[in-house]
C-alpha cells in the first residue's frame, strides 16, 4: 500500500497548493461535529476521489466524513489536514495525515505522515521501521536528561500539569499539528510530546494521531497514555485521547 499512500499524499499536497477560493469558509461541520473548511473538504475529496480512481478496497474513517463503507476489508484512517488553523493562519506546520488498519490503533499495519509546507514524508510499516524521505530514521536514545526538548500543548484548554511537564524541559516546542509533532520524536529532535487537555473536546482524535504512532513505534519510541501504558483506542469517530510520547523511557523519569 505504500505506493498508494504516496499517490495520496501527493494528490492532497497539490489540490492544497492549487486550491481557490477562501479556504477558510466553514462548508458544514465534521463527523465529530466541528467545522469543515474548505481546505480539509478539498483534501478530503481528493483522497477519495483518487482511491475510487484506483479502485481501493479500502474503507475510510475521516475527520470530516466520519467513517465510510467502501467494501474493503481494512480501514484507511484519515485526517485530511492536521493543523488546520495553522494552514489558516500561515503556520508553516500542517500535513496530511494516513494509516491503514482494522478496528484499533494497535493494528495498525501502515501509516504516512507528509508535511503539507516541507514536503518531509514520514512512512512506516509494521514490523519494517520507520523511514523520513526514505531514509531510515530513528528516536533519541540514550537521551541527555539535561537537555531535553519538549512538544507540549499549552493552549487555553491545558491540563495544569501541562505547565508543570514543560518547566522539567530545557526547551519547548510546539508545532500545533500533533501528527508533526509526534514526528519530531520519531527523527529525534524532539525528546517527548505531551497532550493532557482539560476538556474533552480537545483531545486528540485517532484520526490525529494514528499514522504518526506508527512512525514513533517502528522508530523506536513509546507512545503511551498518562497512566504510563501502551495507548490503544478504537478506530471510531469519537474515539479521544491524551498521551505523551517518548523515544526514551527514562525520560519519563522527569515528569510530575
Amino acid at each position: 500500500m505504500k505506493g498508494l499512500l504516496l499517490e495520496l499524499a501527493d494528490a492532497v499536497q497539490h489540490a492544497v497548493a492549487a486550491l481557490e477560493g477562501d479556504p477558510s469558509e466553514v462548508l458544514g461541520r465534521g463527523a465529530d461535529g466541528a467545522p469543515s473548511t474548505r481546505i480539509d473538504r478539498v483534501a478530503e475529496e481528493t483522497v477519495l476521489r483518487v482511491l475510487d480512481y484506483e479502485g481501493a478496497a479500502l474503507n475510510v474513517l475521516s475527520e470530516e466524513a466520519g467513517y465510510v463503507d467502501r467494501g474493503g476489508k481494512a480501514t484507511l484512517v484519515l485526517d485530511p489536514i492536521d493543523g488546520t488553523h495553522n494552514a489558516l493562519r500561515g503556520v508553516p506546520a500542517y500535513s496530511v495525515s494516513m494509516a491503514i488498519g482494522h478496528e484499533r490503533l494497535s493494528d495498525i499495519q501502515e501509516a504516512l505522515v507528509r508535511d503539507l509546507v516541507s514536503g518531509a514524508t514520514y512512512y512506516a510499516a509494521k514490523g519494517g521501521g520507520a523511514l523520513l524521505n526514505a531514509r531510515p530514521i530513528r528516536v533519541r536514545r540514550p537521551v541527555d536528561l539535561d537537555d531535553l526538548v519538549f512538544g507540549v500543548y499549552l493552549g487555553s484548554h491545558a491540563a495544569p500539569e501541562a505547565s508543570e511537564v514543560a518547566h522539567r524541559a530545557r526547551r519547548v516546542r510546539a508545532l500545533g499539528a500533533a501528527s508533526l509533532d509526534l514526528c519530531l520524536v520519531a527523527r529525534g529532535a524532539s525528546d517527548l510530546y505531551y497532550m493532557h487537555s482539560s476538556i474533552m473536546n480537545a483531545k486528540l482524535r485517532v484520526v490525529d494521531i494514528a499514522g504518526a504512532v506508527l512512525v514513533v513505534r517502528e522508530a523506536g519510541g513509546l507512545v503511551l497514555d498518562l497512566k504510563k501504558k501502551e495507548l490503544d483506542m478504537a478506530l471510531t469517530s469519537t474515539a479521544r485521547t491524551d498521551l505523551v510520547a517518548v523515544g526514551d523511557r527514562r525520560t519519563l523519569e522527569v515528569l510530575p
